[in-house]
């Protein structure tokens, strides 16, 4: 066993991986070994396999997350709670990858989830309607910080010379503009100058919006 190592330090590393190559695909425990400068069958003296990492990884994200003020209105609870993972997720290398590849199986993250849920119970919302919104909240996070970050990529192949990916850019903006796709063409026009963050906050609070109406349908 390496007394250097420790499950902190091998955890620290593995997030620097992430950070430098910026993919998922390129943190593997040959990788990590070699960054750390030690033979590979060292790290399973701490982890079991990737997974386990990968969980602790997890939970490490999850215990930085900070709590909304329980005193706020429900929603703004709920909308605080997703603008903190948004911030958590957005600190963190591949943290919105990690989440999706983990299951929520430490106290932090178990909390926090039923946290939000009892929010909602206690506006005599349904256990199922509460959950199946907690996790609708969480799906609008994972996928647009994964969109944004895989347009990001994309946009950085375009200005390296991605001919193809030029073309494409192109092409789009000409039908819009040429069949006068008006809707289409404000969102080009908006996309360019938006706040990834904002929009995902404006988003949570339609749904929110649309989840209080929901109640009075009832």
């Amino acid at each position: 066993m390496e007394p250097k190592l420790s499950q902190k330090i091998i955890i620290q590393n593995a997030f620097a991986i992430l950070a430098e190559k910026k993919e998922f695909s390129a943190l593997s425990m040959r990788n990590l070994a070699k960054k750390l400068d030690v033979q590979a069958p060292a790290l399973y003296w701490y982890f079991k396999n990737k997974q386990q990492l990968l969980q602790k990884m997890a939970e490490t994200i999850e215990e930085t997350l900070v709590v909304p003020n329980e005193t706020l209105p429900w929603k703004q609870q709920l909308l605080q709670f997703m603008e903190n993972y948004y911030d958590l997720y957005s600190q963190f290398p591949c943290a919105a990858e990690i989440e999706i590849h983990t299951v929520p199986a430490f106290p932090s993250r178990l909390e926090h989830l039923e946290t939000m849920i009892q929010l909602l119970i206690k506006q005599n919302f349904s256990l199922q309607q509460s959950h199946q919104a907690i996790s609708a909240l969480h799906n609008l996070l994972i996928g647009q910080l994964m969109d944004y970050q895989q347009e990001q990529k994309l946009r950085h192949e375009v200005m390296n010379g991605n001919e193809l990916l030029k073309e494409s850019v192109i092409y789009m903006r000409t039908y819009v503009q040429e069949h006068q796709l008006t809707g289409l063409i404000e969102d080009i026009h908006a996309h360019r100058t938006s706040d990834n963050k904002q929009e995902f906050l404006n988003n949570v609070a339609i749904y929110l919006a649309g989840l209080e109406y929901s109640k009075t349908l009832q």
